[in-house]
């Protein structure tokens, strides 16, 4: 494996005791990388959910480009599929998911849930095999798959139509405003009847 990734004997030995730790120490490097960059950008915590969440893909695909050719041999294994790298992925964009200052309350009843979580991480790992294929000049099409995903997803997670819709729902239940309180059962629900 060593020899596939084109990584020298000395330096293997320098950072991993035996072969086993090698896949998951360097994966998990690629999100503590993230964690860290994160927490030392200046103003992060002003980041729209966008900026977020853009922040996430390129820190983590610049991780792993650092050894792009061991990411190409290696990452089609358990390590996309079941791994704690997998599940650190998932952590974080829950994280993001789930962000008071960044990710409306309402819009969280949806994106808190776990299939989110789950639907964005298979996401996140189908742009990371996109980009260990991408061969264009500077993975090209890769950052143009991200800034487009981004885009969509950020739409989709800051919908203000769901506050909206909750906030309508409720005048019309406070009011009355279909007259639905007069309907026998949904009368006695309101307390109208």
């Amino acid at each position: 494996m060593r020899r596939r990734a084109g990584v020298d004997r000395a330096v293997l030995d320098a950072y991993v005791d035996d072969a086993d730790a090698l896949l998951p120490a360097y994966y998990d490097l690629a999100v503590d990388q993230y964690r860290l960059l994160a927490d030392a950008t200046t103003d992060y915590e002003s980041f729209s959910f966008e900026e977020r969440l853009a922040s996430f893909f390129y820190i983590l695909l610049d991780a792993l480009d650092e050894q792009r050719p061991f990411v190409q041999n290696t990452f089609d294994t358990w390590v996309r599929r079941r791994s704690a790298f997998r599940a650190e992925v998932r952590a974080e964009l829950r994280a993001l998911l789930t962000d008071d200052d960044v990710v409306p309350n309402a819009n969280q009843l949806v994106t808190g849930l776990w299939p989110v979580h789950e639907v964005l991480t298979i996401v996140t790992m189908a742009v990371v095999r996109h980009w260990i294929g991408d061969e264009s000049d500077g993975q090209a099409a890769t950052t143009a798959l991200v800034d487009k995903l981004v885009s969509f997803v950020a739409e989709l997670v800051t919908f203000g139509g769901v506050s909206s819709g909750l906030d309508l729902a409720w005048h019309i239940v406070q009011h009355d405003a279909l007259g639905l309180g007069r309907l026998p059962i949904v009368g006695r629900w309101l307390g109208r009847r």
